[in-house]
């Protein structure tokens, strides 16, 4: 799977010229990221690269938490330029039963370089911590890449395996039989292999509730799913609010996969109000589908979107250590 425990990864290479960004992103946070990283060329990093050339990234986290898991992007580019030729990303991750990377821990990776470089050529890389995860499953960074925001799914998704959390409980999704359905103003739409039903619900306190049925029209089991739904004003097209639904199966066990003909439920959510008291208009898209064979559907806009992808190979990953590190039953 993309995610392989304690191991880096070389993630998307952007070859076309790209905007260099430099530790200046990292000024719109807090504090200083407590994991310290700098790279440097090296022409001696032995068979494991070709030419035996590459980066030898060295890193110090001085955090006070455990830090779990983390993403750096290596910008190379000439000295001066103002644009980078050449992205990289290194990244690791921990499954939670492995030890955490303690403050005060020193390491080195080396990361073989996709660039080859002539005798003379001036280099520069520059490294910038884009997300830090930590054990307590807070997070530090811009967070401003697709693959971080798929290091912290991949982690959820390891969780998931390993013990019920709270995250788990609301992505989750809930059998017609027990969840709650819309009952009124009751709106249908099919957008690609979904089929999906959106009403209002009133809970025991009497509250507008948004309810959400969605109905796997394909012949494809699908894994999970990401709607955005937006409510805004009709009279002038301004938007009040917007959020996110993503269902999925959290366990990696196709018997619980939304198979042809199903119908999952989502969670209701509060339906926003118009100033003179009613209810407003909304609108529901559909941002990504996973299907059980590993293909997806959708434009893939949001970030959770990539979240979603990086839980699936979390569950897979954690299911696969499982099954290395489990007795043989025989």
């Amino acid at each position: 799977m993309f995610f392989r425990t304690a191991a880096f990864f070389l993630a998307q290479v952007l070859i076309s010229l790209l905007v260099w960004q430099t530790a200046g992103a990292q000024d719109a946070q807090p504090e200083l990221s407590p994991l310290n990283v700098t790279a440097e060329f090296s022409s001696a990093l032995g068979s494991n690269c070709k030419y035996g050339e590459g980066l030898l990234v060295h890193l110090r986290y001085t955090g006070t938490q455990d830090l779990r898991g983390y993403l750096v992007r290596l910008a190379i580019g000439r000295p001066g330029a103002s644009k980078a030729f050449v992205e990289q990303t290194v990244q690791e991750v921990r499954d939670p039963r492995e030890p955490m990377i303690a403050s005060g821990a020193e390491w080195s990776r080396a990361v073989c370089s996709i660039t080859k470089t002539k005798s003379g050529d001036s280099l520069n890389v520059t490294a910038q911590v884009d997300v830090l995860k930590f054990a307590d499953n807070s997070i530090w960074g811009p967070a401003a890449l697709p693959e971080s925001h798929q290091l912290i799914g991949a982690l959820d998704g390891m969780d998931f395996t390993q013990k019920t959390t709270e995250l788990e409980r609301f992505v989750s999704p809930i059998l017609p039989q027990k969840g709650p359905l819309p009952t009124a103003e009751v709106e249908s739409q099919t957008i690609g292999p979904l089929k999906i039903e959106s009403g209002v619900w009133r809970d025991e306190q009497g509250q507008d509730m948004l309810a959400v049925t969605v109905t796997n029209e394909s012949d494809t089991p699908i894994r999970g799913y990401l709607l955005t739904t937006s409510f805004f004003d009709p009279a002038t097209g301004a938007r009040i609010r917007r959020f996110s639904t993503k269902e999925l199966e959290t366990r990696g066990n196709p018997a619980d996969y939304l198979v042809p003909g199903a119908t999952w439920v989502a969670d209701p959510r509060k339906f926003s109000h118009l100033p003179d008291g009613s209810l407003a208009s909304y609108k529901i898209s559909l941002d990504l589908v996973v299907f059980a064979d590993g293909s997806t559907f959708g434009p893939k806009k949001s970030r959770e979107s990539d979240e979603v992808l990086g839980m699936f190979d979390g569950i897979d990953t954690a299911n696969s250590l499982n099954r290395r590190t489990s007795p043989n039953k025989d």
